[in-house]
């Protein structure tokens, strides 16, 4: 990392601001007081607001830049993270997340790429307090969800109203009429047959054309997309 070509490509505000960060951080409480991690982490908003990294990085950015383990990178993240995000805004990282799934077993596994270690952490709660396990044996960024465990999460960031719209949308287009859990996991096994690929997995981007319109509660989206998920595999 070129840190003088960083300060120099910094406009005149950017670098001041960056400096009165790093001032006012560094001597609260006092002088000198702060914990080496809490040092990083001040350097590490110091960098952002300078433009040397994104506001959030991925795992390989810090590695790369600050010539860091990864998990040391890791460690920077979460601790980052947890002093910014509220449960609100981890659930909406969530939901990103589901949004974009690689499915695989014939629609019965999903899998996400977790960079953000506490967003990782928050989802693996979420799961088990709504009865479920999750499998991350494989690598700490991969996270392997059951079908049952998907559904159940989402139907979590619904509201009664958005349950009963968006299964009343997939009812009239073909799902079979059962609970709200039970219409999602027949709607999503649909979806993985209509986008599975030659090796049994489904690609992300088209998964996510029938998986956002739920999770977004956008009702006139899911009748469009169901209906044509429904007339395509009759």
């Amino acid at each position: 990392m070129d840190i003088n070509k960083i300060v120099n490509s910094a406009s005149e505000e950017e670098a001041k601001s960056a400096l009165s960060y790093f001032l006012q951080s560094y001597m609260n409480p006092a002088f000198g007081a702060l914990p080496k991690n809490e040092v990083e982490l001040i350097v590490l908003n110091v960098l952002e607001k300078l433009n040397a990294i994104d506001d959030a990085p991925e795992l390989y950015e810090l590695v790369s830049k600050l010539k860091i383990t990864r998990s040391k990178a890791r460690r920077l993240i979460y601790d980052r993270e947890l002093r910014r995000s509220s449960d609100d805004d981890l659930n909406e990282k969530v939901k990103d997340l589901l949004k974009r799934p690689l499915i695989q077993k014939n629609g019965d596994l999903y899998v996400l790429e977790v960079e953000n270690p506490l967003v990782s952490d928050h989802l693996r709660s979420q799961v088990k307090k709504l009865g479920y396990v999750s499998d991350g044996s494989f690598s700490p960024s991969i996270v392997k969800l059951g079908l049952d465990a998907v559904a159940a999460l989402i139907e979590s960031y619904l509201t009664e109203q958005e349950q009963d719209d968006i299964k009343e949308a997939l009812v009239a287009a073909g799902a079979p009429d059962t609970s709200f859990q039970g219409v999602l996991k027949a709607t999503f096994k649909k979806v993985a047959c209509k986008v599975a690929s030659d090796t049994g997995e489904a690609l992300m981007e088209k998964a996510s054309d029938f998986i956002s319109p739920i999770l977004d509660a956008g009702i006139d989206l899911v009748s469009k997309r169901a209906g044509e998920l429904f007339k395509d595999a009759d």
